[in-house]
């Protein structure tokens, strides 16, 4: 058992690295969740290279069966959960609002709105009894200005959002907050490196991501509070 917070981290993209590794900087023990086993390894990997302490779980998000047995295990070992960061999302977009559209949502919605719903209600509770506790979700700025070639990703962006607004909701009686962080879009140093001369209006490097999302876990914040990144700086 450690008495250093814990914080979940679903999704080990970019993203999910770099807001492990500045939540594991900000003392949390932070377990890495992915679909893909070699993904959450490689986000440990780069927490331990730094001195932070992490473990890796490959789980299926949409299985309540199994994020509860990963509950269970966490717990058992670990004595609490603090903090849910949902980073798993994914894009897909079409010309204009066809039936594509609709293939579009089928696809979209289980792991933007579906992982996020399973997460929040398995784990919801333990992060509710955390006097710091804390739900987090990355959203777009696209949720609140569809358009016919993104309607599918920003309705299941903006659902996800609804379902945060009801989080909030629960936690309303506790010392706990349920957070949306919002981008346009996220920048790493990979894609600078492969254009070196474009810009990127609006983007938000995931180190930035990461930063603010390690503040809003170790500073005060309101329950049911929004973050727009893009009007950072």
């Amino acid at each position: 058992m450690t008495g250093a917070p814990v914080a979940v981290v679903a999704g080990a993209g970019a993203g999910g690295t770099a807001t492990s590794l500045s939540l594991a900087a900000s003392g949390f023990h932070v377990v890495v969740l992915d679909a893909r086993l070699e993904a959450a390894d490689a986000a440990v990997a780069a927490v331990h290279q730094e001195g932070g302490s992490a473990e890796a779980h490959a789980v299926d998000l949409l299985d309540v069966d199994a994020v509860t047995a990963l509950r269970d295990d966490l717990v058992t070992r670990l004595g609490r959960i603090d903090v849910v960061v949902h980073l798993v999302g994914g894009w897909r977009g079409s010309p204009t609002l066809d039936p594509a559209s609709v293939a579009n949502w089928n696809a979209l919605h289980p792991p933007i709105v579906g992982t996020l719903a399973v997460l929040t209600a398995v784990l919801g509770d333990q992060v509710r009894q955390s006097a710091h506790g804390r739900v987090i979700m990355v959203t777009s700025t696209a949720a609140a200005a569809p358009t016919a070639g993104n309607i599918a990703y920003a309705s299941a962006k903006a659902a996800a959002e609804a379902w945060m607004a009801g989080v909030a909701h629960f936690l309303r009686d506790s010392e706990a907050a349920s957070v949306v962080v919002a981008v346009k879009a996220l920048l790493t140093d990979q894609m600078i490196d492969a254009d070196p001369e474009k810009k990127w209006p609006g983007y938000t490097h995931v180190r930035t991501l990461g930063e603010a999302i390690a503040g809003i876990c170790t500073g005060p914040v309101g329950n049911g509070s929004r973050l727009d990144l893009t009007l950072q700086g």
